[in-house]
């Protein structure tokens, strides 16, 4: 049986079909399978890959470090301008500061000696620091009343300078003219003359108080209560007689 006959049988069309394939499977291994070979990862393709990865995750964790460090930074940035003074919510800080302490002073019945006038100095862009000179003496227990009830003030109040000295203008003295040395020795003052600088962190920003999210009382608010309190008159009506007229 020659060729031609062979493939006029279905077997024989079975077997050049199958022989085609194969050469079309080694045609294609040949031309495609260099490219192929070249894709397939050896231990230096490995090696490379993994110094890739590591040099990749290493640039990630510092990226990541950065942006905590900047998250940080900006926490900390939107707590400072939250608990400084803003003109916007708390007042003016020439004129409010210092009729807040007076009336906080007269609340308690404590007469300062004096209250100063109060002073602005730029502590960048946007922050400036006001600070205020009080002095005054009065009892031990008057003056550390008086000292806690500033440091209740919203926006907090520290002291850049705070001196605190016995008041011997009120020292008594026991057994004056005694020869008895010991009747001689003199009560310890119970007053004390305190002066100092009274400081506030203030920011004027581009932050509204809106965006820092500010929770504490409006200083502004609490001034127009005072001021509402301090306005009403109490009225007292007339008492009724209710004497009986005697017939």
């Amino acid at each position: 049986m020659n060729l031609n006959e062979a493939l006029k049988t279905r077997k024989g069309q079975l077997i050049a079909v199958c022989i085609l394939l194969v050469i079309s499977q080694i045609f294609l291994f040949l031309t495609l399978g260099k490219s192929f070979l070249k894709n397939i990862p050896n231990a230096e393709k490995i090696a490379k890959a993994q110094k890739e990865l590591d040099r990749q995750k290493k640039e990630y964790e510092k990226y990541a470090a950065e942006k905590r460090k900047m998250a940080a930074v900006k926490k900390q940035y939107h707590e400072l301008a939250a608990n400084s003074w803003i003109t916007s919510h708390d007042g003016g800080v020439e004129t409010t500061l210092r009729r807040r302490i007076g009336d906080i002073a007269a609340a308690m019945q404590f007469r300062l000696n004096s209250i100063g006038a109060v002073r602005t100095g730029r502590v960048n862009t946007e922050f400036y620091y006001a600070e205020i000179d009080i002095n005054g003496s009065g009892d031990i227990a008057d003056v550390i009343n008086l000292l806690a009830a500033l440091r209740k003030i919203k926006p907090v109040l520290s002291w850049r300078r705070l001196d605190l000295r016995p008041d011997y203008r009120f020292r008594r003295n026991t057994g004056v003219g005694s020869s008895n040395l010991a009747t001689r020795l003199e009560i310890p003052p119970t007053r004390l003359n305190f002066n100092g600088a009274l400081r506030v962190l203030c920011y004027d920003g581009p932050l509204s108080v809106r965006a820092l999210n500010i929770t504490r009382p409006s200083l502004i608010q609490l001034d127009r209560e005072a001021d509402a309190r301090r306005r009403q008159i109490p009225m007292h009506k007339a008492a009724p007689d209710t004497k009986e007229v005697k017939k």
